[in-house]
């Protein structure tokens, strides 16, 4: 059993902003690109459970902010909010299912972004799209990419820190 150390968490957040940043935004489907920070928000979330997803989700959702130019604050809400939720659906799902996965990726990548267009919904005015609308048009395209990438992520994860289902980390 390994222990996962909070330096080792912020830089895999740190270089999983950077690739998003820089090498995912080349490579886009139905207009959407995947969100690496999510899928380590859930990953340490599902594994390490409430408390550290919180963090995670808070840690990875301040990176996030300081990159874009969005609200400053709403990602590390909505991360922490998801890390959060993640951790609280570790004992009810199979975490070495990759359908699992897949499925818990995709019913929280869906969550924060509904979570994120709420928050933005009740600060703008300029928004013209409608809920129905983002979520064809961007939430669920956004969520199957999410997913589908999480998968081989969460299987070099396992790997790099041998976990099981029954480990106890952090």
């Amino acid at each position: 059993m390994h222990k996962v150390g909070r330096l080792k968490v912020y830089c895999i957040l740190l270089l999983a902003l950077l690739v998003q940043a820089t090498v995912l935004s080349r490579f886009t489907i139905m207009g959407s690109r995947p969100d690496l920070m999510i899928i380590c928000v859930i990953f340490f979330g599902l594994f390490l459970g409430r408390s550290a997803g919180l963090e995670v989700g808070a840690v990875a959702g301040l990176m996030t902010d300081l990159f874009s130019l969005d609200y400053f604050g709403i990602n590390m809400v909505v991360y922490g909010i998801t890390g959060l939720l993640a951790g609280s659906l570790r004992s009810s799902f199979a975490r070495e299912s990759k359908r699992s996965q897949a499925l818990l990726v995709f019913v929280c990548t869906v969550f924060s972004m509904c979570v994120h267009f709420a928050i933005v919904s009740a600060f703008s005015r300029s928004i013209s799209l409608g809920f129905f609308e983002y979520l064809k048009a961007c939430v669920v395209p956004a969520g199957i990419y999410t997913a589908l990438v999480s998968i081989p992520i969460f299987m070099k994860f396992m790997n790099m820190y041998s976990l099981k289902e029954q480990d106890d980390l952090l």
